[in-house]
């Protein structure tokens, strides 16, 4: 039975041989532990570091290298689908009523501005707005993780969003459907388009914290000492 000094030695046999993310870890040590559990009953005569250097051995060439890419592409992918999933909760029942509303003031708000020069004018400061938005509410979810003291796969998914915000505010500026310093003309047509552009994104950046808060309860649920 290994003692919980070789099972912390464990973690630092990890560090050592170049695995820094605290997940990856937890799933070596009790791989590597369960193993040279099995290696000492077959031969109890192998001491703890003659049972931890035959296990690693049979890793091969190139250590734990594999085990990590592996994690990074698993992670990365269940992310992805459960990213795109909490996207798409909001074009479905319940939540869709939320964001037709606020697709219906928008337009409605357009109907208003009767001058073309206007509504250009409003979906700018839109525009700019959401991506002031985005950049307040990430400091709010990056506070969530501030008692993170290890680094983990698992957690880094939230620094990537769904759809890149940056990229479209420069689409909405350079683009030759609505260029502000010419003030070309925003027929309602062109204004209904960029609003449901916009209102995308916007929907994409409450997805994207929906995630994030989701990402922060698992983290401490699987990983509570991860946290200080």
């Amino acid at each position: 039975m290994i003692t919980e000094a070789q099972y912390e030695s464990l973690f630092a046999f990890c560090r050592k041989h170049y695995v820094h993310y605290y997940d990856v870890q937890v799933e070596l040590v009790d791989h590597l532990s369960e193993a040279i559990e099995e290696k000492i009953k077959l031969n109890p005569k192998l001491s703890f570091e003659q049972a931890l250097d035959s296990v690693y051995a049979g890793f091969g060439i190139k250590g734990f290298a594999d085990i990590v890419a592996t994690r990074m592409e698993m992670v990365s992918k269940k992310s992805r689908k459960q990213k795109w999933k909490l996207f798409f909760s909001y074009f479905t029942v319940p939540k869709i009523a939320m964001t037709l509303c606020i697709y219906a003031a928008i337009l409605l708000l357009g109907k208003f501005l009767t001058q073309d020069y206007f509504r250009g004018v409003f979906l700018a400061v839109l525009g700019v707005s959401l991506f002031v938005f985005e950049i307040i509410y990430s400091i709010h979810l990056n506070r969530l993780f501030k008692k993170q003291i290890k680094e983990m796969i698992f957690t880094n998914e939230r620094l990537s969003g769904i759809i890149d915000t940056v990229f479209f505010v420069q689409i909405l500026f350079t683009s030759s459907v609505f260029d502000f310093a010419e003030a070309k003309q925003m027929h309602f047509l062109a204004y209904s388009l960029i609003s449901l552009f916009m209102l995308v994104i916007f929907v994409s950046i409450l997805a994207h914290r929906d995630f994030v808060k989701e990402l922060h309860s698992g983290a401490l649920k699987l990983y509570p000492k991860a946290f200080a």
